[in-house]
């Protein structure tokens, strides 16, 4: 039996488990990924990546290629429902988010539609890249921990060949029903099962049908005024042309399985939406799926850590699942990169859980909420959203603020609580702002500016922060940047609102974590401000004794 030693093994090679592997990547960390499947998802499935994961993959050179992978979808914005696609078109709504006006002025980038089966491949190109070693068809058997770490035990499907992996920490990223979760005992909080559905992958020309009339849902039911909003017949464009996803809900406790959706069945149910009897269908691939709602009660257990869906299950509405899963491993990813580098203490991995699950309970009740309200008539939505307690989308994936030892925030800061001011403030524990600056004549984000190191943003007149964040770096053996803001040398704010952004003065100075979120700041000059600086990195980082024993 073959034996290997690993800093990180990854358990779940969907979405957010490849990219958790490729974040390491380029941390310099080394990892193990294995997952059970023979290659990467044969079905769309999650296809919307939100403004801030394409934030996180911006910074990873990746946007343009999750851009051109979904070209075929990018003109598709409404919502619309029919009784048929050759038939009547009852209603088309814009869905939220295209258009809106903030998001220019919240980020440099927007949402991207791009199937699963498209960008996954992209992911693991990437990660490869940087030196990631991914293994398909290879399965977790068993594991158990220790204080010295992780040993697995895991077998090559084809070959039956099997060998030990000891690893620093092993990540649960197997999807809803994670057997890692299941093997350390932690139980799902919420609802459960909302519904049953199955997922139709065929190619059938239907681009006559569907001329310029672009949608990213299509509603399949009746024209009746008291109908839901999400019928339980959906159909979902790939390509707008040929190739297309069609759910529809099935009944197990009618005795209805999916072994009941033959290819004939299939075949027949897709005509039937098509309006077209006679319509040539080729079936690619038939896969089941549940709506559930759930959050894991732990998303850590010593040196086992929860992500995704292994640690959050919720329904497609609002399309923020995979999305949340991935900014998972984003926060997850600096965390492991700092404490395997030793410059942070072990302590601060307990601030995953801290930072992350409040948000995914947050996420998770937002997701129901839509789904439940999808059973209302479009002409009491409106209604029900004003009493219900809705949060609107912009605010759910990126309007949140984490409150933990890894954030060091002043009194006045505490006292800020309103989430939809989240967006923007540069308050510690959000996410920090976008304003356009440029550097040596380039035009950029200040987004552009963070991913995989401290930053150290200070005003015109904060050179003294500067100065004092290189020489705190070096005495402390990080890797950090730090620039003056309206500074011909360092970077020009070309909108004059970097300080009001960020809420400090041109003497002010604002750290930035490694996940693009606000470590602290401090408004003005200080005295001894590298002392102060040493001072905030080794809470921000857990290295003071009394967070130690956390």
């Amino acid at each position: 039996m073959k034996y290997e030693t690993v800093p990180v093994l990854i358990v779940g090679g969907g979405p957010v488990g490849l990219s958790l592997s490729l974040f390491l990547a380029c941390a310099g960390i080394s990892s193990l990924l294995v997952e059970r499947h023979s290659g990467t998802a044969i079905q769309p499935r999650a296809r919307n990546s939100s403004i801030r994961t394409m934030e996180i993959f911006r910074q990873m050179g990746l946007e343009e290629d999750f851009r051109a992978a979904g070209m075929d979808l990018s003109l598709c914005r409404d919502l619309i429902e029919v009784d048929t696609l050759a038939g009547t078109e009852f209603r088309r709504v814009p869905l939220p988010g295209f258009g809106d006006e903030r998001i220019s002025h919240l980020s440099p980038i927007t949402m991207c539609e791009c199937g699963q089966d498209q960008f996954e491949p992209l992911l693991v190109t990437a990660a490869r890249k940087y030196g990631a070693d991914l293994r398909f068809s290879t399965e977790l058997v068993s594991f158990e921990q220790d204080a010295s770490g992780v040993t697995a035990s895991v077998v090559e499907r084809q070959t039956g060949a099997q060998r030990i992996v000891h690893a620093n920490y092993l990540i649960a990223a197997d999807g809803a029903s994670s057997m890692v979760r299941q093997m350390l005992g932690v139980s799902m909080i919420g609802q459960g099962t909302l519904g049953h559905f199955i997922s139709m992958y065929f190619r059938a020309d239907l681009s006559d049908l569907v001329r310029n009339r672009w949608f990213i849902a299509c509603m399949v039911g009746d024209d009746n005024p008291d109908a839901s909003l999400l019928p339980q017949k959906v159909l979902l464009p790939v390509n707008n042309r040929d190739v297309w996803q069609y759910n529809v809900t099935y009944a197990p406790e009618d005795g209805e399985t999916p072994a009941d959706f033959t290819d004939k069945r299939c075949g027949d149910l897709i005509r039937q939406m098509v309006g077209w009897p006679h319509s040539e269908v080729d079936i690619i691939s038939v896969l089941p799926w549940e709506a559930a709602v759930g959050v894991a009660e732990r998303f850590r257990v010593d040196r086992v850590f929860l992500v995704g869906d292994a640690a959050h299950v919720m329904p497609p509405t609002g399309a923020f699942g995979m999305n949340t899963g991935v900014q998972d491993a984003h926060n997850l990813a600096w965390k492991l990169a700092a404490v395997l580098r030793g410059t942070a203490s072990p302590a601060l991995l307990a601030t995953y859980e801290e930072e992350r699950r409040p948000v995914a309970q947050l996420t998770v009740e937002q997701a129901a909420l839509r789904y439940t309200e999808g059973m209302v008539p479009l002409a009491s939505r409106a209604a029900s959203e004003e009493c219900i307690g809705f949060v609107d989308d912009l605010t759910v994936i990126m309007g949140y603020r984490y409150a933990s030892s890894a954030v060091l925030a002043q009194e006045n800061d505490l006292l800020a609580m309103d989430a939809s001011s989240f967006l923007e403030g540069g308050m510690p524990g959000t996410r920090a702002p976008h304003v356009w600056l440029e550097q040596q004549g380039k035009r950029l984000s200040t987004l552009d500016l963070f991913g995989g190191r401290f930053v150290l943003l200070a005003g015109k007149d904060g050179k003294a922060w500067c100065d004092a964040a290189r020489a705190a770096a070096a005495h402390m053996r990080l890797d950090l940047v730090a620039y003056c803001v309206d500074s011909k040398d360092d970077l020009i704010d070309l909108e004059e609102r970097w300080c009001s952004a960020y809420g400090i003065t041109s003497q002010g100075a604002v750290l930035v974590r490694p996940d693009g979120f606000v470590g602290w700041r401090s408004t003005d000059c200080e005295e001894s401000p590298q002392r102060k600086l040493e001072l905030v990195l080794e809470r921000l980082l857990s290295l003071q004794p009394s967070l130690q024993q956390r």
